[in-house]
């Protein structure tokens, strides 16, 4: 009797519709050793059905980890009433003023059908927040460029999706690009295009920081300063909020890692004492001639920035300018 060279176990279910799927193909067989293309599909078909996988849903169905969510449709009718459920956004109307207020169209690439969803007044932090809404519910929401004169009017494209979970050996880089999707943030693609909206680049490790990455804010050519910096400053924040340690490098780069975990203490462990005296203050004079000197250097560093290539910017004084701006927070930039 030969050896078996069977890979898996013929006596578990698993095992036995594997056998049954290569007994039905070989019943198929042509003389020649080959296998219709129809009836191998509906085989192979028939085969998955029988393992419970529905041939007509995605592949998050074999994944180890469920997923966190599947989107519903991405019809405009579901993803209006689904974002319009929530009280910061409405399709009622067109109220002035109203940053919440969007509507819902069909949208064809050609290849998918999706929805555009467009907001006439929204700011970048309200469009964000619809996003972060939609993407929680497992939808692929990318924000769009302006296709028009007016830019301010932001546009959202909204595609089925899944959300996956998250893996417990995660990377640093992979931990950070999930907060910043949940929280509405765009991603540009590793393309050598240029970002068609202000995006985040792929956080990327730190070889000589270990365990931090850094994000760089991207943008078109035209966008101005005030744009870049507020979604910088915005993802520090969001990072800060969920615990994250941020170390602003520039005006537009930042470096970031894990939020440290809290030590357990040992049984019976003594309380470690408080350090003598209360904490050190900075004199409210000396702040004040900090402040000036933001304020005379401000303007001219910040445009010398803009001007200087990649490997300037690296050591540019508005990067400690900025440093010291955010830390004491005495110039809104």
């Amino acid at each position: 009797m030969p050896d078996s060279t069977l890979k898996y176990d013929p006596t578990t279910p698993e095992g036995q519709a594997i056998s049954r799927l290569f007994r039905e193909v070989k019943s198929i067989e042509d003389g020649d050793g080959g296998w219709n293309g129809g009836d191998t599909v509906d085989l192979v078909g028939d085969f998955f059905i029988r393992l419970g996988i529905d041939i007509n849903r995605g592949d998050y169905q074999v994944d180890a980890v469920p997923p966190q969510a599947v989107s519903p449709e991405a019809d405009p009718d579901t993803v209006a009433e689904l974002l319009a459920a929530h009280k910061e956004f409405t399709t009622s109307g067109y109220p002035t003023g109203n940053e919440g207020f969007f509507y819902a169209e069909s949208g064809d690439d050609g290849f998918t059908d999706f929805t555009l969803l467009t907001f006439p007044t929204a700011s970048a932090a309200r469009v964000r927040r619809a996003m972060s809404v939609l993407r929680a519910a497992g939808y692929t929401a990318t924000g769009q460029a302006p296709t028009g004169p007016e830019a301010a009017v932001r546009a959202v494209r909204i595609d089925d999706g899944v959300l996956r979970a998250l893996p417990d050996d995660a990377t640093t880089a992979e931990r950070a690009t999930r907060l910043l999707q949940e929280a509405g943030f765009t991603q540009h693609p590793d393309t050598g295009d240029r970002a068609h909206v202000v995006s985040y680049s792929t956080p990327t490790p730190v070889i000589w920081r270990p365990s931090w990455v850094q994000i760089e804010v991207t943008a078109p050519r035209a966008t101005g300063r005030d744009a870049r910096e507020e979604v910088a400053r915005a993802i520090a924040a969001t990072l800060t909020d969920a615990g994250w340690t941020v170390e602003v490098r520039g005006t537009e780069t930042l470096h970031t890692t894990l939020p440290t975990a809290e030590p357990t203490p040992a049984p019976n462990a003594k309380p470690t004492p408080e350090a003598d005296g209360g904490p050190e203050f900075v004199p409210a004079d000396v702040i004040a001639s900090v402040h000036n000197v933001l304020d005379y250097n401000w303007v001219d560093e910040q445009r010398d920035y803009d001007e200087q290539d990649p490997e300037g910017q690296k050591h540019h004084i508005a990067n400690d300018l900025n440093r010291i701006a955010r830390h004491w927070d005495l110039y809104r930039v």
